[in-house]
């Protein structure tokens, strides 16, 4: 027999739906994938061939991988590093806030062109300008890591690799990179 003072039913259990089903919504959305079902942020390493001479790199894209960079980092591989590829030419300022390991930095021009070679104290946070105002990318790499492989000014990048590695990471280098013909 019902009571008239009967307990509605619990909304618990659907407070508890509804959390968890915002809480999926938020999850952080995977990385695009190649056709090979490979993940390509940030985090990927692509064969970038520079002076004759191949090496990985991490790609930054994107205004937030460029703040981000190497930070945290402790360690790179012999010929392991992150090229930032910028839409423009200008001067460009490099620091090493929240670095923890000396780096070697190259500025290039938009041909690919190596313009110069700077060296990066780790934990420093006083901007490193490269001298010309024509550096469309910058290739950090591990500390004495031009010297070692005699990767000196005017050294070419191959824009081949670089174009190779932007569209794999689904950037359209033609859009990204008007300016330049990649």
């Amino acid at each position: 027999m019902a009571s008239l003072f009967q307990r509605p039913p619990s909304a618990g259990p659907l407070l508890l739906f509804f959390f968890l089903l915002s809480l999926a919504a938020c999850e952080p959305q995977p990385a695009p994938r190649t056709s090979i079902g490979r993940n390509v942020g940030i985090e990927t390493r692509f064969p970038v061939t520079l002076d004759g001479k191949n090496i990985q790199v991490q790609i930054a894209l994107t205004d937030l991988e460029t703040q981000r960079g190497l930070m945290g980092r402790n360690t790179l591989a012999a010929n392991e590093g992150m090229l930032f590829v910028f839409a423009e030419s200008q001067q460009r300022f490099f620091w090493m806030r929240g670095v923890p390991i000396n780096l070697a930095l190259g500025y290039f021009t938009a041909d690919g062109c190596l313009d110069e070679i700077k060296t990066l104290v780790a934990e420093n946070p006083q901007e490193v300008p490269s001298r010309s105002n024509a550096i469309r990318f910058v290739l950090e790499m591990p500390e004495g890591w031009f010297e070692a492989n005699n990767v000196r000014q005017g050294s070419m990048l191959d824009l081949g690799t670089v174009r190779a590695a932007m569209e794999a990471r689904g950037f359209k280098p033609e859009q990204f990179l008007e300016q330049q013909n990649l």
